[in-house]
């Protein structure tokens, strides 16, 4: 039980880390531009709070609700206006777009570069994660996997002189290698097995994969900068799949209701937040503390990509305001901008209160419990997906396969949903 409460501490402090991160990367980039900063705030900003000191123009203060953060910019037209913290401001300045607009993508910059040092101290002081890659089953239709002789349970070790550590690296050098043909090594009944087949133009063959036994720490051969370029080229990967399930995501939902991603049906119901990713970390914590870092880099790029999504209120949303005042010529008319904010932020907390409603009816039903794989290579119970998304074979921490030939090229989580505390 004391594990169970230490672990649910622990991922509330990794998320407040994490939103903490994004706003001082808007604070930072704003107050070398000359903006305006008059609150930094600790926590969600409304009930009793206390002001911990001022400094460059700036007062600090720490809220009794301590998820998350936020620093108000309103030369940035954020959220927060002058009369929003009563704290006293000097006269506007107008800044060029290109400032503000750094200003505003400084957050998702921050995200980004904080999930990258995680994944290079990972790889530096513990290896790449490894597990073994499985081909679970293929698409319903014949497929160029099939054909070519690959089988359900293969074990594939290399693809021609590439060492395979994880699914992420089989899909990603598929992807690298369109219409070409490859060398699939494989392990069939502890037998090594080569099977020769050419990629289509997207770089697929039709297959389903996911994870076997249990993750271990493979050193990363080469010296640090060969290091840092492997761990760059796997966030870069995992970045890529995050953002292709997203629109995946949102192309099937906005189509008939239902989506495709990663190889799974996936509906309004299954997209879930902050409960259901601190309930998810809490149990990978219990498990496997090693496992709790790439999990922490995936709800930091969560963050950015999340917070890039051209809505109001979000940092895409300035973003896109920007474009369009860059493109017009003049902003847009505050009137207009001002009900386009507001309904855009109705919205987005409907969105919330529906992904909320989704994480405590998952939890009472238990479909949020997470088993992670052991060595006698136990499957996770868990069947939901996350706004960071589960984590899933290629983290050798579930069951959820990748389908090869579908749009994502990646074995990574498969449902990205609204953030787990969006961040200005």
């Amino acid at each position: 039980m004391l594990g169970e409460v230490f672990g649910y501490v622990i991922m509330l402090g990794i998320l407040s880390i994490l939103i903490i991160v994004h706003e001082c990367g808007h604070f930072l980039v704003a107050r070398s531009f000359g903006f305006q900063t008059p609150v930094f705030g600790i926590g969600l900003p409304f009930g009793p709070y206390k002001a911990v000191g001022r400094k460059w123009g700036t007062e600090f203060r720490i809220y009794a609700f301590l998820l998350g953060g936020f620093v108000a910019i309103p030369e940035l037209g954020d959220e927060s206006n002058a009369d929003a913290f009563g704290v006293p401001l000097k006269p506007f300045h107008k800044f060029p777009i290109w400032q503000r607009a750094l200003v505003a993508f400084a957050g998702v910059a921050f995200n980004i570069l904080f999930a990258y040092l995680i994944m290079l101290c990972m790889f530096l002081f513990m290896g790449q994660p490894s597990q073994q890659t499985v081909v679970a089953g293929f698409p319903t239709e014949p497929t160029l996997a099939f054909k070519a002789g690959i089988k359900k349970d293969d074990i594939i070790t290399k693809i021609d002189d590439a060492e395979i550590a994880n699914s992420d690296d089989a899909v990603s050098y598929l992807g690298r290698h369109k219409a070409t043909l490859v060398h699939i090594n494989v392990l069939r009944d502890n037998k090594p097995v080569t099977v020769d087949v050419t990629t289509n133009e997207n770089g697929k063959v039709g297959m389903m994969l996911t994870g076997k036994g249990a993750v271990t720490y493979r050193k990363v051969d080469g010296n640090f900068f060969q290091v840092a370029g492997v761990a760059a080229e796997r966030l870069w990967n995992l970045t890529r799949s995050m953002v292709e399930a997203l629109g995946d995501m949102v192309t099937g939902l906005m189509s008939g209701g239902k989506a495709k991603v990663g190889g799974q049906t996936v509906g309004v119901q299954d997209l879930h937040g902050v409960l259901a990713v601190i309930k998810i970390g809490a149990d990978i914590a219990k498990q496997d503390w090693s496992q709790l870092l790439i999990f922490t880099v995936m709800i930091s790029l969560d963050l950015a990509i999340i917070n890039l999504v051209p809505w109001p209120a979000l940092d895409g949303g300035h973003l896109a305001f920007m474009a369009f005042e860059a493109v017009r010529g003049r902003p847009m008319g505050e009137r207009a901008q001002g009900e386009i904010v507001k309904w855009g932020f109705i919205s987005l907390i409907v969105l919330m209160m529906v992904i909320m409603v989704n994480d405590v009816t998952a939890l009472v039903n238990g479909k949020l419990d997470f088993k992670m794989r052991g060595k006698d290579g136990d499957k996770t119970e868990t069947k939901t997906t996350t706004s960071t998304a589960a984590p899933d074979a290629k983290n050798g921490t579930g069951d959820k396969p990748v389908d090869t030939s579908a749009p994502s090229n990646d074995a990574t989580p498969s449902t990205p949903a609204p953030a787990p505390a969006p961040a200005n």
